[in-house]
């Protein structure tokens, strides 16, 4: 076995770059190679990609394994598992980190389940110490944290929560050693000939803000009123509570908690919820919670970093005009 930590590269959609997940796990994935002793490689699969193995090593990374096949172009769990199984084999790795993301959580299951090795899905944390490998996940609405220990068996396979860690910072100009391979002899067993995005789509996971509303705003009418309204003002998507979905008010795409979306924001707006814990489940890891609700003694406001008292049919008015002003719309 080889020394070595792995972190599968996804690229950016909007741009010729990594996506943020993929900084934040090279930036991990750095400091337990600095302080292991170990050579820190990313894994960049797809079609016209060696740009993205240059960005990986501007973000710390020591080796780049690139697979540049057209029949990587889109993702397919055949494909990219198919690839990565052929250099786990002959390069042996210890450890491969993937984001906890909807193509992600397919590939490290599959890669796992392709190597017999162990995963730890969604954690938060992963540690090295010594030749023992763990992963800190939460259960129990996040009330619990639980540390997963990896038996002997290597890689240890560990898709990661975003914005769990800080990305890593960019050095450019900064190499390292390429590896080419050739994309094994595999059978692919779906092809995706497109992508279209879905009408109205919302992507709460990527999201850098969300202002999220719940029974507290009374009505339909007035969660339509109120919640897009701070959301555009604050430059955010909106989602809503499992109990304004439940009531027909929203539909299910902008669900946040433990049955909807798994989010990580910079800023969270919880305007109207009370803090249930499926639903804080699913934001209680975002950087800054403001928690607006007129019970003080709302569950929301224990994990909330500001609260404001008050009926949000009222404050929410007034912060939004704040806020505009304060932009100078």
């Amino acid at each position: 076995m080889s020394n070595e930590i792995w972190v599968l590269i996804e690229k950016a959609r909007s741009a010729d770059n990594i996506a943020a997940i993929s900084r934040e796990l090279l930036g991990k994935g750095r400091q337990l190679a600095d302080a292991s002793g170990a050579k820190l490689g990313a894994l960049v699969f797809g079609a016209g990609v060696a740009a993205l193995a240059e960005r990986a090593f501007a973000y710390g990374a020591d080796k780049a394994y690139v697979v540049d096949d057209p029949a990587l172009a889109q993702y397919t769990t055949d494909g990219f598992v198919g690839a990565a199984a052929a250099l786990a084999h002959t390069y042996q790795p210890q450890l491969v980190l993937t984001g906890a993301t909807f193509q992600m959580r397919d590939f490290s299951a599959a890669l796992a389940a392709e190597l017999g090795v162990g995963l730890a899905a969604d954690a938060t944390n992963v540690l090295i110490e010594g030749d023992q490998i763990s992963a800190v996940r939460s259960s129990h609405g996040g009330n619990v944290l639980n540390t997963l220990v990896f038996g002997a068996a290597r890689p240890a396979v560990v898709s990661v929560r975003k914005q769990s860690f800080a990305e890593a910072p960019e050095q450019p100009g900064r190499g390292g050693e390429l590896v080419n391979e050739p994309l094994p002899s595999i059978t692919i067993r779906t092809k995706v000939t497109s992508v279209a995005p879905k009408q109205g789509a919302v992507n709460l996971a990527d999201a850098a803000v969300i202002v999220s509303g719940g029974r507290g705003l009374a009505s339909p009418e007035n969660y339509f009123k109120l919640i897009p309204a701070l959301a555009e003002a604050v430059g955010g998507a909106y989602g809503a509570s499992r109990a304004v979905v439940d009531a027909g008010w929203v539909p299910y795409e902008h669900q946040v908690g433990q049955t909807g979306k798994t989010v990580s924001p910079k800023l969270y707006v919880a305007c109207g919820i009370s803090g249930a814990i499926q639903h804080l489940a699913g934001m209680r890891t975002s950087r800054t919670i403001v928690a607006i609700n007129k019970d003080p003694d709302a569950p929301i406001f224990r994990v909330a970093s500001y609260g404001i008292v008050g009926d949000v049919n009222e404050v929410l008015p007034l912060l939004t005009s704040e806020i505009k002003q304060r932009a100078g719309h």
